[in-house]
């Protein structure tokens, strides 16, 4: 370990920011990573799945059909219908490819389409919407059977793992047995859709409860605060990290390849940066979460597009100092590669000021998603996210007779997100101050 990395670190560990922020930032790490110990999701039981793990657990040679049977009724009730849809769909693929190769009409194709409708095979809108979006109708309809045909592989494994399990006894018995409930026990999930971060329904009342001993940050909307508080943490650094990390990459790659080949390249580049900055960012991520819809991705999709462009003016205007220094020069007379030069001689000396606009950036980008799904464009209903359970206040808060009334339906999520804000910035500030030189005594 070098004497210029230790003084470094000595400089880190007794700024006052630095000690603070990453404190801080420890204790949300802690909270994500135990969000499923803290506050446990309510997972969905499936009844024979249940009673064939009961069974397992007190095993004897008599429960042996018993927990097969389990098994074969819970592959009724999930997988019955799976080879007559997968066939009826594997049709309606072959009517769909005569279609493009112009040997059935488009009335054909409507008309086995309807059929299945009326089979309860697919939903109503496909047949309703064919002849206003024809390609996006058949389009769909190749993912619903990709979705029937994966649901029929599934089955014909799950009926071959049961019938296995008859030619077996005893320990065996109990050791394959177990593994074909958590295979089915994940199936079940998938099936329903479970995700434990979509926040559970705590109660029928729409009316705030105040905190208590079984939801100690109260309720909203239905749902428990504190399990919202605590799994929106991950939301966070799902958010703030992915979206900064990509951005941040995508600024570099411009920043460098403008600033350092210059000319009419660095002219494009950065004319089409300007482009974007002259565009207000949180109306620009808020209209296209709108084109592409609600969702957590789409949101973070949104953000990356519209946050590049800091990134690369600040690299860009490093790189034009540092190109003409000796040891780039040297490297370009050695006969170096433009991309070695870049990567291994410029980059590691321009990119702390960057990394450091990236660490502060975490906490602005998640402060950006909260705002779009406070406006109902970002997480999705019920979604585990800081913004979401702060719009669910704005109804009980604005226009309410006694507005402190619901305090909690703001104040638990509010200083969740500020704190989180305050680690990175103080992080940030940290980083500035030990690698800045001019700061250096």
């Amino acid at each position: 370990m070098s004497e210029e990395f230790k003084r470094t670190l000595k400089r880190f560990f007794t700024n006052p920011s630095a000690l603070i922020g990453v404190t801080i930032l420890i204790f949300f790490i802690i909270i994500a990573i135990f969000a499923p110990w803290i506050a446990p999701p309510k997972i969905p039981v499936n009844k024979n799945l249940e009673k064939a793990r009961n069974l397992l657990e007190n095993y004897s040679e008599e429960n042996k059909y018993l927990i097969i049977n389990e098994l074969k009724n819970f592959w009724d009730d999930t997988y019955f219908f799976a080879e007559d849809d997968y066939i009826e769909l594997s049709n309606l693929m072959e009517t769909i490819a005569k279609f493009h190769n112009k040997e059935v009409s488009s009335n054909e194709l409507k008309a086995h389409i309807k059929e299945l409708t009326d089979y309860y095979i697919l939903n109503i809108t496909y047949y309703e919407k064919f002849d206003e979006e024809t390609n996006k109708v058949i389009k769909n309809l190749k993912k619903e059977y990709n979705k029937i045909e994966k649901k029929y592989k599934e089955s014909v494994i799950s009926l071959n793992l049961i019938n296995e399990l008859e030619k077996i006894d005893g320990e065996e018995f109990v050791k394959q047995a177990i593994k074909v409930v958590s295979r089915f026990d994940k199936n079940f999930h998938e099936a329903i859709g479970f995700n434990p971060y979509i926040m559970p329904n705590v109660t029928t009342t729409r009316t705030p409860i105040p905190p208590s001993k079984e939801h100690p940050f109260g309720i909203v909307n239905q749902k428990d605060i504190f399990y919202g508080v605590i799994w929106g943490t991950r939301t966070a650094f799902e958010i703030g990290l992915v979206v900064v990390a990509i951005s941040t990459v995508i600024g570099l790659f411009i920043g460098s390849v403008a600033a350092y080949f210059g000319g009419w390249l660095e002219e494009v580049l950065m004319r089409i940066t300007d482009i974007f900055m002259s565009i207000p960012f949180m109306l620009a991520a808020m209209v296209l979460t709108t084109i592409l819809g609600l969702g957590i991705k789409n949101m973070m999709i949104a953000l990356i597009v519209f946050g590049w462009m800091v990134t690369a003016r600040l690299i860009r205007g490093n790189i034009l100092q540092a190109k003409n220094e000796q040891y780039v020069m040297a490297a370009k007379a050695l006969g170096v590669s433009d991309f070695f030069i870049i990567v291994k001689h410029i980059l590691p000396n321009t990119i702390f000021p960057v990394l450091i606009n990236a660490t502060m950036r975490i906490g602005s980008m998640v402060i950006t998603a909260a705002a779009l799904s406070f406006l109902g464009l970002g997480a999705p209903q019920g979604y585990a996210d800081w913004g979401s359970i702060l719009s669910y206040s704005r109804d009980w808060i604005i226009g309410g007779t006694n507005p402190t009334q619901y305090w909690f339906t703001i104040l638990y999520p509010g200083i969740a997100m500020i704190l989180f804000v305050i680690g990175w910035n103080l992080l940030g500030d940290a980083l500035r101050d030990v690698f800045d030189p001019r700061m250096r005594h």
